[in-house]
């Protein structure tokens, strides 16, 4: 080795203690997230906690006096991850959750890295807070989500008759249709507020009905 080049002695067994830790709980997270149907699985939040704990660990041997710059793009690099979480469906943006998440993973496994065990702990008990929280009022249907329904019916359909196979309150107002004169149809949009557990109900009613020749709910 040249001997202009600085040598890193990690103690193995400190490593082997924040490494085993990080992944420990990381993988642990990500399978609860995986099991959920999250489209970011365990996977991302092992490699994210992984790696900045091994960056953390690094930045500490080389210059444990001012470690902070090497810390500090660890955070802001996992940003650019976070964004990749996000994506459009229809006209709205979703995936927050999920990028908010991976970037305090991120800060998880660094403060693992640099062996802050019990802000470790509150960081990583607060992530399972938020989600046990808001698993638990997506399933309690506490609060709803606004959807976009597109229904495609007959142009000369009964409105009275439309709004009752919709399930419609008797002020809900299309926010735009659109008339096919070759098909003779009409594609209706509506955004509804419906809870979750009403959503299945909608959409089974809707396959029912003879009038709707189309639908699309997201």
């Amino acid at each position: 080795m040249d001997a202009t080049t600085p040598s890193i002695a990690i103690d193995p067994d400190l490593v082997l203690t924040r490494f085993g830790a990080a992944f420990a709980l990381s993988i642990v997270f990500g399978v609860v997230r995986q099991k959920l149907g999250k489209h970011v699985g365990f996977g991302t939040f092992t490699f994210v906690a992984l790696g900045a704990c091994g960056l953390s660990l690094t930045a500490m041997t080389l210059n444990a006096e001012s470690p902070l710059p090497l810390l500090s793009s660890i955070v802001t690099g996992i940003g650019f991850l976070g964004a990749g979480a996000l994506f459009r469906a229809s006209d709205r943006i979703v995936g927050f959750t999920s990028a908010a998440t991976i970037w305090i993973f991120a800060v998880f496994g660094l403060t693992i890295g640099v062996g802050e065990y019990l802000l470790a702990g509150l960081v990583y008990g607060g992530i399972w807070c938020v989600i046990l929280i808001d698993l638990a009022m997506e399933r309690s249907d506490f609060g709803q989500a606004q959807r976009r329904l597109v229904v495609t019916v007959p142009h000369d359909v009964d409105d009275a008759r439309l709004r009752d196979d919709l399930g419609l309150p008797p002020r809900a107002e299309a926010q735009s249709l659109r008339l096919d004169p070759d098909a003779g149809t009409l594609e209706l949009t509506y955004a509804l507020r419906r809870a979750r557990s009403d959503e299945r109900l909608l959409v089974e009613r809707l396959l029912a009905s003879d009038l709707v020749k189309g639908i699309e709910f997201d």
